[in-house]
């Protein structure tokens, strides 16, 4: 229905209302004071994801990570985490919810204090199979670890499960390229 309350087609991508004098199918053109606005992959303003958690990590790390994560709008929410142990809480209340406000996936490094990230995804694949109607969620080891077969194995046990390379340096300015073009590459990825 449009403003009128009279039933008007719609656009099913941006909800316009199409002119009925210019009829479906035809020509559509701008005023010729506007320009098209050129396409681009920063454009897209629809997030990937509901939730994603970021776990571990040094404070700038985390905050780059999550500054990048925002720019790419890849989520609605994004949780940042000190630790596995928070990890595992949050995952838990999360659960608890509703159906639709489960965490979509969790980016994870392997060195953390108290539960290291191999060890916190393990303990969160045990909670998750208390809870019989949630589907794994996928993890995202961003790390400096190497991917070793012991580490590759760990991987298999606990799908869906990837690992990306976070590289030598924490420096934002090589850090920051090396992570835009990671979470470029998350947003288009299959699990």
């Amino acid at each position: 229905m449009g403003t009128e309350g009279i039933e008007r087609p719609r656009c099913a991508n941006c909800g316009a209302y199409f002119d009925e004098e210019k009829g479906i199918g035809e020509e559509f053109s701008l005023p010729e004071d506007r320009e098209i606005p050129a396409f681009s992959a920063d454009s897209i303003a629809i997030p990937t994801f509901q939730a994603v958690m970021v776990v571990g990590y040094q404070d700038e790390v985390r905050d780059l990570i999550v500054e990048q994560m925002t720019q790419k709008n890849l989520a609605r929410e994004i949780i940042p985490c000190v630790n596995g142990e928070e990890m595992i809480i949050q995952a838990i209340a999360f659960m608890q919810k509703a159906q639709n406000n489960n965490v979509n996936m969790i980016l994870l490094d392997v060195p953390m204090p108290f539960l290291n990230g191999i060890n916190a995804a393990i303990g969160l694949r045990a909670v998750e199979r208390t809870y019989p109607t949630h589907h794994p969620i996928p993890l995202l080891f961003l790390t400096r670890k190497p991917c070793d077969d012991t580490f590759k194995k760990v991987i298999k046990f606990l799908s869906p499960a990837k690992y990306a390379g976070l590289g030598p340096s924490d420096h934002p300015a090589e850090l920051g390229p090396r992570l835009d073009r990671i979470i470029s590459l998350i947003s288009q990825e299959k699990w």
